[in-house]
């Protein structure tokens, strides 16, 4: 039972012996136009959770403009301002975005804030056999801190070895965290990534990029942070050229749909990401989400897609990094031109 005053649904609900306490309010309508929020963040968080404040309550069409410090906690003026680990800027409240709902992100502007970046100087165990990680002998002195040239568009090591005097990295700005609060009240450190998102360290997460999230509480909740000047795949090293970062994003909603994983799309590629504690878990969600991708907007048949799968796929390491590790399917779009799509 229940009775509406002030605009607002309370009552009481009786079920197994139990009687409990419900209340509702309208969702907000959508704005008649977008709107462009300048956000200056002063708090960073280390974990992705519902269970914080909102940063900002947005709307779906919305731009924000903000800025996020470097996995190392460091700001652009090279003030600590918070510990290290991915901390995140945000959460950012979507109004209207409900559990079931996927939040869109696009990635309008990418741009590192600061003129040095820091990164790892050995490779991660999993991705080397064991008896050669043995074998390997790290310099324990090795200066991992690098000048970022933007008139040149390339990162140099501070202090060089001689091996790498003339070694330089083209800059692709990049995100390494983009996230949902996990579901349930689930706390996921920032360094790790799940169903979420989170930090999936997938060097395709770059200015004009479009990424889709499952939405798992009201409002959806979304971090953004860990920006990287230049990564290659797999994050190799443990860290990128980790560094602060200029964002803009415009966030949207898809009503009522959900893949319950991260999927991401380019002018060149429709991508499904997988997150498993295996890179053979990982490859298997982003395999299936993709065709199922294919089955929901192309409303093709399970051995339709398999063809097109089949011979147009191309798979990413995304991350070795953390609990879980993260492998992406890749469709050029070229393949898909000739199908019609419904959705």
């Amino acid at each position: 039972k229940g009775k509406l005053a002030d605009g607002r649904l309370t009552g009481q609900v009786t079920q197994g012996g139990r009687t409990l306490d419900w209340s509702a309010v309208r969702m907000p309508p959508r704005p008649e136009k977008p709107r462009t929020h300048v956000f200056e963040p002063t708090k960073f968080e280390l974990y992705f959770t519902s269970r914080v404040l909102p940063a900002l309550h947005i709307a779906p069409g919305d731009t924000v403009k903000t800025w996020s410090i470097g996995a190392d906690g460091v700001d652009p003026n090279g003030e600590r301002r918070s510990p290290g680990g991915n901390p995140q800027t945000g959460p950012f409240y979507v109004e209207g975005a409900m559990p079931g709902d996927t939040l869109v992100v696009r990635l309008n502007r990418l741009r590192t804030n600061r003129g040095w970046a820091v990164s790892g100087s050995t490779v991660m165990p999993n991705a080397v056999e064991p008896l050669h990680l043995t074998n390997l002998k790290w310099s324990e002195s090795f200066n991992g801190r690098w000048r970022i040239d933007e008139a040149a568009g390339v990162a140099r090591l501070e202090a060089p070895t001689d091996g790498l005097t003339h070694f330089s990295v083209p800059l692709k700005p990049m995100l390494g965290c983009v996230a949902v609060a996990p579901g349930q009240e689930w706390a996921v450190r920032t360094t790790d990534s799940g169903r979420f998102g989170g930090n999936m360290d997938y060097n395709q997460i770059v200015e004009g990029t479009t990424i889709y999230l499952p939405v798992n509480h009201r409002g959806a909740l979304l971090f953004v942070g860990d920006g990287h000047a230049a990564q290659g795949d797999g994050e190799l090293t443990g860290d990128a050229l980790e560094t602060s970062m200029d964002i803009e994003f415009t966030v949207d909603l898809i009503e009522g749909k959900s893949f319950g994983h991260p999927l991401a799309e380019n002018a060149e590629h429709l991508m499904s990401i997988g997150i498993g504690g295996t890179l053979d878990h990982a490859l298997q969600m982003a395999t299936s989400g993709m065709m199922r991708w294919l089955e929901r907007d192309y409303k093709l048949s399970a051995s339709e897609a398999a063809i097109v799968v089949g011979f147009a796929m191309r798979y990413d390491v995304v991350d070795l990094v953390g609990t879980q590790v993260s492998i992406a399917a890749k469709l050029p779009k070229t393949a898909l031109a000739k199908l019609r799509k419904t959705s």
